[in-house]
Formats: structure tokens, C-alpha cells, sequence
């Protein structure tokens, strides 16, 4: 089972804070359904073509948010109650202007993603 993830491994921010938000994204859309079967570590990895150890820290998070259940023997779900309300489609297409808004401004101002997305990371934990 494939998921569509992508990393950037030369953009500075960490492999598995991407994957970490890419999955939580696809949670949010409803692209990640409540019960359903995740990559195992080893496929994803291979998929990815990264460390196993990093997918086993982002699963193991994501455990840890409630977003993920471990079903020893079985393989990882996506929780049957997720902490998290799915995203109208309207409501992410108004998130995704405004989020292509504070880009280009970033992009004109000479940030870099890394810088952006730490200006971002700072306001939300205000």
C-alpha cells in the first residue's frame, strides 16, 4: 500500500517532521481514512528511500498523538478516532490560497523554506 508522500532532502527541514506533517495532512483531507492499513516501516522506507528508523519515529509519534494504532501481529492503522476533524474541501482550498500568499511573499522577501517555515512554527506556538 502506497501513500503519497514526498521528502525534500536538501531543504533543510528534517526527513521525518515531512513525512510527520504529510501524514497528518492526509489525515486532515480524509486522503488517510479512519481504520485504514498504513505501509508497513520497511515498505515505506524502501519507498522513500530512507532509514527505517526514521519512519519507526514518525509511526511511533503519530501513535502517540492518537492519530495511529499499532495492532501488534496485524500492521498500523490509521485510528478509528482520530484527535482531528477532516478538512472540507472548501476550507482547504481557502487554506491553500492563503498558504500560496505567504509563499510568494517569503519567496520575494528572500527567505528560505526553512526560515518560513520556522516564522510559522514560532507564531503557532504563541
Amino acid at each position: 500500500m502506497q501513500i503519497p508522500l514526498q521528502i525534500n532532502k536538501v531543504n533543510g527541514v528534517p526527513i521525518y517532521l515531512q513525512i510527520g506533517e504529510q501524514i497528518r495532512l492526509l489525515i486532515h483531507q480524509g486522503r488517510l481514512e479512519p481504520g485504514q492499513l498504513m505501509p508497513t516501516v520497511r515498505s515505506l522506507a524502501v519507498d522513500l528511500e530512507i532509514n527505517s528508523n526514521t519512519v519507526a519515529r514518525v509511526y511511533h509519534d503519530l501513535q502517540n498523538e492518537g492519530l495511529l494504532v499499532l495492532r501488534r501481529g496485524i500492521g498500523t492503522f490509521v485510528s478509528d478516532r482520530p484527535k482531528v476533524k477532516p478538512l472540507t474541501r472548501k476550507d482547504q482550498m481557502v487554506l491553500e490560497k492563503k498558504v500560496d500568499g505567504i509563499v510568494e511573499m517569503g519567496r520575494k522577501m528572500g527567505l528560505t523554506a526553512v526560515e518560513l517555515f520556522q516564522l510559522v512554527e514560532t507564531r503557532w506556538e504563541e
